[in-house]
């Protein structure tokens, strides 16, 4: 999972995840439940799929959510995958 700077409505700047919709398959159907903190960027793991602001790890911040919760806030930028 890639991440890139987006700034939001409010003006402040925060973090989505990028990735193809291969990867988000992959790591939806796994067992490491994963999350994104929108403050940092920064994954997390052992998150529910509809996780909101948990505290995170990296920075401390409440700013973790469940990967299914920012899908559907359309905070996820899916990308083709690349050729190898």
């Amino acid at each position: 999972m890639q991440r890139e700077a987006v700034k939001m409505k409010s003006g402040a700047m925060r973090y989505r995840a990028v990735m193809t919709t291969e990867e988000y398959q992959s790591l939806t159907f796994g067992l490491d439940n994963p999350g994104f903190c929108l403050d940092c960027g920064e994954e997390a793991y052992g998150v529910e799929p509809d996780a909101r602001r948990y505290r995170c790890e990296a920075c401390g911040l409440p700013g973790v959510f469940g990967l299914e919760e920012l899908l559907m806030m359309g905070l996820i930028r899916f990308t083709e995958e690349t050729a190898a």
